[in-house]
């Protein structure tokens, strides 16, 4: 288990600057994330707010069935490989070594040259079942527990891309890829799909 150094929860770049200057940016540097900047990113997406383990972003029947896997390449300090975020501990997993460049620019449908250059990658994914089958009765049936993981996940993915920012890092969501090539690079269990992916680094 990693530890992860404490979010900053006081002093921030204003909300209406952020949403103002708010960019999808696909070029990066060489450059490193700093464990602290990672910290701030993974607690505004899935972080402890609340003395009932209230979260930083919605959840339908505070059910919280997304799972953040990051893909670490350039984190001052810390081994490149698959990681997996743990809300409780605000700590992270180290799952394993990471995927070539050559796959992991292969998750993207067409060409996504963001997916290998970014310091940081956020592999978003749910566990499915258990959310279907929570809201199973909800008109249509079957299908509102899909509706409610994607509009989490856009809720996180918004959340992350104004904490970058107000960070000064460059940040895109994606939204095409490849579900086996993802299941693949961020070693996801089986019941567990992907949703989306955040690319994150020093912008040029």
């Amino acid at each position: 288990m990693v530890s992860l150094p404490s979010p900053e929860t006081c002093k921030s770049r204003p909300l209406v600057d952020c949403l103002a200057n708010r960019r999808s940016i696909r070029e990066y540097t060489d450059g490193f994330l700093t464990p602290e900047e990672l910290s701030q990113l993974l607690w505004s997406a899935q972080g402890i707010t609340g003395p009932n383990a209230e979260r930083a972003t919605p959840s339908a029947g505070g059910s919280y069935p997304l799972r953040i896997r990051i893909l670490v390449r350039r984190v001052v300090s810390f081994e490149p490989g698959i990681y997996e975020y743990q809300s409780a501990h605000h700590s992270l997993k180290l799952l394993g070594k990471p995927a070539s460049g050559q796959l992991c620019q292969r998750m993207g449908i067409g060409d996504q040259p963001w997916l290998s250059e970014a310091a940081a990658v956020f592999g978003i994914a749910a566990e499915s079942e258990d959310s279907i089958s929570q809201f199973r009765s909800q008109p249509p049936p079957g299908q509102r527990g899909w509706r409610y993981l994607y509009m989490e996940s856009g809720a996180l993915a918004q959340n992350v891309h104004l904490q970058c920012t107000a960070l000064g890092l460059g940040c895109v969501l994606v939204g095409g890829f490849d579900d086996t090539r993802v299941k693949e690079v961020f070693r996801l269990p089986i019941g567990t799909e992907p949703t989306a992916l955040i690319c994150i680094g020093q912008q040029r």
